[in-house]
């Protein structure tokens, strides 16, 4: 039999590396997760040799969801009209999802959570001082994207969703922070973050996503009897920041300009335009098989047959419609966009046992996602898919485990 000794140590290191790299470097990333895979296996085998009790992932209705998901979009690779390649990558693609209950099979106890929060809170504080600086043309050495002003080692996009989630993570676990001091630097870090996405990075979908961070926040500081007001919330904000925020009233202004050009012009080639010009493509799909859709991979090939070469840059080499929900219901018909929203709603679900922080937590991130699911590839794509997964999976280990009651409370009780 081999020799575990010591597994126990390096168990939840794996997921340390995920939490440290995803806000920094995609080929980091990719590493850890394959760590994650192989150590995950290492202490499941380990477990069923010695009959050890396993974590309890049967109360997580999301891991079945998800296992159920990735089984289906297994079983369309024999219906897709896709090469068996390009099958077999959409399917790896959404093997990102499996990072969430292995998190839980490696993370074992509180003090280990916080340890993964803390080493993702410290690599996108890092991102987020070092964005604010080359906003304000401070040149930095170890900036490598170039997309925009503000942007550091990924796109803006994908740099403008994280920090929004960074910004909801800060104000909500913000009694974790350590020290005295400690809940109000968080606060100030979620601040700061929320004002570099509105002014320094041009993310629309990032905009969106810190505008319901903010909305989700004021809800819930709101006193019980004024919520129904209270979500007039998103609104508001976004009134409020088509005025203080010339980025966002500038990407607004020309993603309102773009879809009229599209809508009048057939204009194609913008930003907007070619977002519009694959959703309407991939309802076409959908509609002409809304019960099995086109099997997994099959994007590309549905795209550029309703295309009629009006796209002249992109032909739907990117493998995806830039909207999360589409794209299932292209692999899998409306049963695939059931799917992914009975997963989000299965997240959110398994959230109503934490402690109110780590709920709020989760919910946030969720909220976050659906957000980016309507106007990206979120789960499908790089990195970004990986942020949430890895950050769900810690926050879901966070509130697997509570704070202790202190002894008067606990007595009390």
């Amino acid at each position: 039999m081999l020799n575990f000794k010591g597994l126990a140590a390096v168990r939840p290191w794996p997921v340390y590396l995920m939490a440290l790299s995803v806000p920094v470097s995609m080929a980091a990333t990719s590493v850890s997760k394959l760590l994650i895979v192989l150590a995950a296996l290492a202490v499941l085998a380990h477990g069923l040799g010695v009959r050890q009790r396993m974590v309890p992932l049967k109360k997580f209705v999301s891991i079945p969801l998800i296992v159920l998901m990735l089984a289906v979009l297994a079983l369309s690779v024999g219906w897709s009209e896709a090469s068996t390649g390009d099958a077999l990558s959409s399917l790896a693609k959404y093997g990102k999802l499996l990072v969430i209950p292995l998190v839980l099979v490696l993370v074992r106890n509180r003090h280990e959570a916080l340890v993964a929060l803390a080493c993702y809170l410290a690599a996108e504080a890092f991102v987020l001082f070092s964005s604010v600086l080359l906003g304000l043309g401070v040149p930095l050495p170890w900036r490598i994207a170039t997309l925009s002003p503000a942007s550091v080692f990924s796109s803006y996009l994908d740099q403008s969703i994280m920090t929004a989630g960074f910004a909801a993570l800060c104000w909500h676990l913000r009694a974790e922070f350590p020290r005295r001091w400690g809940p109000t630097v968080a606060v100030a870090l979620a601040l700061l973050a929320i004002v570099n996405v509105m002014f320094q990075l041009p993310g629309r979908t990032g905009h969106l996503c810190a505008i319901a961070a903010v909305s989700l926040a004021l809800f819930w500081a709101t006193p019980r009897r004024w919520r129904l007001g209270a979500m007039a919330f998103p609104v508001l904000l976004v009134g409020l920041a088509l005025v203080v925020s010339p980025q966002f009233k500038q990407r607004a202004t020309m993603a309102f300009d773009e879809s009229q050009a599209y809508e009048h012009k057939n204009e194609v080639m913008t930003s907007t335009g070619l977002r519009l010009n694959l959703w309407r493509s991939a309802a076409q799909a959908i509609a002409e098989r809304p019960v099995t859709g086109w099997g997994a991979g099959s994007w590309s090939r549905q795209y550029l047959q309703r295309d009629n070469g009006r796209d002249l840059n992109y032909h739907g080499t990117g493998g995806n419609p830039h909207q999360e929900y589409l794209l299932w219901g292209v692999h899998l018909g409306v049963p695939g966009i059931a799917l992914l929203i009975a997963l989000l709603g299965g997240l959110a679900w398994d959230s109503r046992g934490f402690a109110v922080p780590e709920q709020r937590g989760v919910l946030s991130l969720v909220a976050l996602l659906a957000v980016a699911c309507l106007f990206n590839s979120t789960l499908y794509d790089a990195l970004i898919g990986d942020y949430f997964c890895i950050l769900l999976g810690v926050l879901f280990a966070l509130g697997l485990y509570p704070r202790p009651a202190p002894p008067a409370a606990a007595a009390a009780a």
